[in-house]
């Protein structure tokens, strides 16, 4: 009894012994692993350092190439939206005259029929020509001028009062102080206010028909529009201008009397030779007609939308047997249809001719 007593203390003390060894083991890794941790985290750190400032450096390069790259892209766009822009005035530029000539032709003819009323009867009528039922030439101007839009109701009674042609007066000025407040009252209606600013609308210079010598049926108007911009570090005002031409009923102008070449005015005119039956859009064509030796004449071609703007037409010099050649591109957006040239000399004579414009099928 007493040996196993013995033994079991024995084991008891064993078993004790073998705990401590293992707490002392389990305690030796800890602490191990208490030392190792940092030893493990500082090349870590070190490595997100690194990353942090590369990162930095991307982002910077980033910011700077936008900071180039954005005030170039903003100014393309604004150019871009300028030149939106002025495409839209100068269409609202070139409406505004054209609808105003048209307006201004269909009116004129009675400030003819008030400055010569006697040309005007129609028909070879005896003595007294075409009159007025019992109203006087200045009663008869004054009634039908309160039915016309300014400024041809002042015209009217102006060519009545005084007997002479009051556009003629305005014919002869070309500043706009003078232009534009006798011709903008008239232009007003036809102004599109969402796009034009009337304040920018200028006159530039007015043709009108002679009323007097029936001659030069043509009402010729040209407008310009000052931009709100100017050149850059000059500034100067940049304009767009436009121009306008419509033929006016002002009675018998004279036009068909000479079936042979074109119709001529008075001695002197020039001779058409030759035209273009049809000019085909797309494609030149060729005015000849004969002067003196060494005379100069004048071409103008009369379309649809006004007068032509094409190059190689104008004034030119006859050779040594009196011809003058003419040959202009008609353009792409011709309107098909019989349209009018006149050949001008240096005198004054002109003649008018019709030509035909078509299309090649």
């Amino acid at each position: 009894m007493d040996k196993q007593h013995q033994q079991e203390k024995i084991l008891a003390r064993l078993q004790n012994q073998l705990t401590r060894v293992r707490r002392l083991e389990r305690l030796k890794s800890l602490t191990e692993q208490i030392h190792s941790t940092p030893k493990v985290r500082f090349p870590i750190k070190e490595c997100s350092t690194k990353k942090t400032g590369s990162s930095e450096k991307e982002i910077g390069s980033i910011v700077l190439e936008a900071s180039l790259v954005l005030p170039v892209f903003l100014f393309f766009v604004m150019f871009l939206i300028y030149i939106v822009q002025m495409t839209l005035v100068s269409t609202a530029l070139q409406s505004t005259a054209g609808e105003a000539v048209k307006q201004l032709s269909t009116q004129i003819y009675p400030v003819s029929l008030v400055f010569t009323p006697s040309d005007s009867a129609g028909s070879g009528s005896s003595e007294g020509g075409w009159k007025i039922p019992e109203l006087s030439l200045t009663e008869w101007a004054e009634e039908y001028a309160s039915s016309l839009p300014e400024p041809l109701s002042d015209w009217v009674r102006a060519a009545a009062a005084r007997g002479e042609q009051p556009l003629q007066e305005i014919k002869t000025s070309v500043l706009e102080t003078v232009l534009d407040p006798t011709v903008k009252p008239l232009l007003k209606p036809f102004i599109n206010t969402s796009l034009l600013d009337v304040e920018r609308v200028h006159v530039n210079g007015i043709s009108i028909p002679d009323l007097k010598n029936k001659t030069n049926p043509y009402f010729r108007l040209e407008l310009s529009y000052e931009l709100p911009v100017k050149v850059p570090f000059l500034g100067k005002s940049l304009r767009i201008q436009a121009a306008a031409a419509e033929r006016v009923w002002i009675g018998d102008t004279g036009e068909g009397s000479n079936s042979s070449g074109g119709d001529a005015d008075s001695a002197g005119a020039a001779t058409v030779l030759s035209k273009p039956e049809p000019a085909y859009i797309g494609n030149n064509a060729t005015i000849k007609v004969k002067v003196e030796p060494g005379a100069t004449a004048n071409l103008t071609i009369f379309y649809k939308s006004g007068e032509s703007s094409a190059k190689h037409i104008g004034w030119a010099t006859a050779d040594e047997n009196g011809v003058i050649e003419w040959n202009w591109f008609v353009g792409t957006r011709t309107t098909e249809g019989t349209w009018t040239f006149v050949v001008e000399t240096a005198e004054g004579a002109k003649t008018v001719t019709e030509f035909n414009v078509a299309s090649r099928k």
